[in-house]
């Protein structure tokens, strides 16, 4: 079954959301303005969920959508930490998806190229 690109949004929107609630954790205050600032973590969650997604429909057994899925999560920390220490070296934008989607990108092509190797 393939996957629905409506997932596209909540997936994206996980990286947003998990920078205002460390915000939130770590400070202990949550301003008005974190809110919008957090969208520049938006297209990096968009592109990474894309490929989640394609890579999800191309997987020709469970077992490989599984390693996909956990290939994804294994990447999480690295990208978010990449995402949010980029502003210190180039525009939000550009390194939010930079040293944010690349991770997330790689981590998931590995868990498909893993899964498709166990499947042989």
């Amino acid at each position: 079954m393939k996957r629905n690109y409506l997932w596209l949004l909540p997936i994206a929107l996980v990286c947003p959301v998990a920078n205002v609630i460390v915000f939130a954790v770590r400070f202990r205050e949550l301003p008005a303005r974190l809110i919008n600032e957090s969208l520049v973590f938006l297209p990096m969650g968009l592109v990474s969920a894309l490929v989640l997604i394609v890579l999800l429909n191309k997987s020709a057994s469970r077992r490989q959508k599984v390693s996909t899925i956990v290939g994804y999560i294994v990447a999480c920390p690295v990208a978010f930490v990449g995402a949010l220490f980029s502003g210190l070296m180039l525009p939000p934008l550009v390194g939010t998806l930079i040293y944010g989607a690349v991770p997330l990108v790689v981590g998931t092509g590995i868990g498909f190229a893993v899964g498709r190797t166990r499947d042989r």
